[in-house]
């Protein structure tokens, strides 16, 4: 440090080294401003912007286009590029794969759609068409004679066309985010609000062994609605109380493999949830439709990271989405009995964890010694009946085109300790639950303690969360409120 004991010989050595120093301190000032000054800022490194590109009509608005879009729409044949300005710019940027609203852009798969969805539709029947956007699809629906329409869009800025081009019914367009159901039901759990039931109060109820109650079209991006349909059969609320329905969801080739995949498909889309899913609902492949055709637009991003079936299934979607019809099995309460809903899916849920666990052992977790019921029961030797099934499953190795039958009384053959839950088929999986439940041990069980400390974990949780002392008078509770 400078001091007063410093010696003459350190004070030159300082000012051999900062020679600034001899100046006056408005000098050395000015020098540390000026080399300040001559600095460059680095260029940045972030994303260089996309091109794009705009499109207007005359007397309207011009529209920031994304400049492959705009190509693609005007040089390809049956592309009509003044739809574009219908749609508001942040539709027509590309967003990623999780995007949970898409659009139909083309007239003529507009055309495709309305033929399928109004195909022996009953004229009492309502038809639920979800993000109509700029009404290209509903237009068709409407020259089909359907009166009985109604609509749900997510973003507000196509509801003055849709009311001013098109002759709706009375009351027939609501705004509201029909494919978030999944995300209202997670909120309306957290303060016990009505948000569900508002959404879905116009459409009709029915009990589940009556004919179906309503048709609906949706462009689905992501499993999170198909995941809510069926935690609202296993816990029997809100979708649930509507009854049965018939779906026409387009949707991308990975999405469709995780709901029809077969026991031969890999354990990355045969699941827990596959086989949930393929016990509550019937499935058919209808078609294939233009991935084109709607908007946004998906990135690719991250693509490379994942397996060699998977690149392949997004590599596909990128060309063609899929056109499935589901519709709740009619029949289930014969074979699944509604208060059972809750333990079926906890039951595949937990041995499902990993495909490769064994059923024996993971059983005689629950039950000790229950693997000689198994091995010794004579309705798990082999059995010529089988063989149909098998040249079933040699035709489509590993998507169903459309869903098997559903039985419980389809027992796997050859049972041994080796045997893995990923070898079972969705009845086969139905069949052993069956049976588990109905050993008299079953309800001493640890399995029934998990299941119920998981329940009793859930309910404390979302009393926590509902407590809101500010409150004068709480909404009514929901029944049976399924979670997100």
């Amino acid at each position: 440090m400078i001091g007063p004991n410093m010696t003459g010989h350190s004070l030159h050595m300082l000012r051999s080294i900062f020679p600034r120093w001899r100046n006056s301190s408005t000098s050395l000032y000015r020098t540390v401003v000026n080399d300040a000054a001559s600095l460059q800022l680095k260029p940045s490194r972030g994303r260089k912007p996309k091109a794009m590109a705009t499109t207007s009509s005359p007397g309207a608005t011009e529209i920031t286009v994304p400049k492959d879009i705009l190509e693609h729409f005007q040089t390809t044949d049956g592309m009509d590029a003044s739809v574009l300005k219908h749609f508001p710019p942040s539709i027509l940027r590309k967003s990623s794969l999780n995007t949970e609203r898409f659009y139909v852009a083309n007239r003529a798969t507009a055309e495709r759609i309305a033929d399928v969805i109004t195909q022996d539709l009953p004229p009492d029947r309502l038809l639920v068409e979800v993000n109509p956007g700029p009404g290209m699809l509903t237009e068709q629906i409407l020259k089909r004679k359907v009166n009985n329409l109604r609509l749900y869009e997510t973003e507000s800025a196509f509801e003055p066309r849709l009311r001013s081009s098109l002759k709706l019914p009375k009351n027939a367009l609501q705004i509201g985010d029909f494919n978030g159901l999944w995300r209202l039901s997670y909120l309306d759990g957290l303060d016990n609000g009505r948000r569900v039931l508002k959404l879905l109060s116009d459409i009709p109820q029915r009990k589940w062994p009556d004919e179906v109650g309503f048709r609906l079209f949706s462009v689905i991006g992501t499993v999170k609605f198909l995941r809510y349909l069926i935690n609202s059969i296993t816990h029997q609320s809100e979708f649930y109380l509507l009854g049965r329905y018939e779906m026409y969801l387009v949707m991308s080739p990975l999405l469709y493999a995780q709901i029809a995949a077969t026991k031969d498909g890999g354990y990355k889309l045969y699941r827990g949830s596959t086989i949930v899913f393929q016990v509550y609902f019937e499935h058919e492949l209808l078609g294939k439709v233009p991935r084109k055709h709607f908007l946004p637009w998906c990135t690719a991003g991250g693509t490379k990271k994942v397996r060699t079936l998977h690149q392949k299934l997004i590599e596909d979607g990128t060309e063609e989405w899929c056109l499935v019809k589901i519709v709740p099995r009619r029949n289930l309460h014969e074979h699944l009995l509604p208060d059972n809903f809750g333990l079926f899916a906890s039951f595949i849920t937990q041995h499902y964890i990993s495909r490769r666990n064994r059923i024996i052992p993971s059983l005689e977790h629950w039950i000790p010694h229950c693997g000689a019921r198994l091995i010794l029961n004579a309705n798990y030797t082999p059995r010529t009946s089988k063989k149909a099934a098998s040249s079933i499953a040699n035709v489509l190795p590993s998507l169903l085109s459309k869903s098997m039958p559903l039985s419980s009384n389809d027992y796997p053959t050859n049972m041994n300790i080796y045997t893995e839950f990923g070898e079972l088929t969705p009845t086969q999986a139905l069949t052993l639950f069956n049976e588990f439940i109905n050993w008299s041990e079953f309800h001493q069980s640890p399995f029934m303690q998990a299941v119920e400390s998981q329940k009793l974990k859930q309910r404390l949780l979302r009393t926590l969360d509902e407590e809101d002392p500010g409150s004068e008078e709480p909404n009514e509770p929901m029944k049976k409120r399924s979670d997100a």
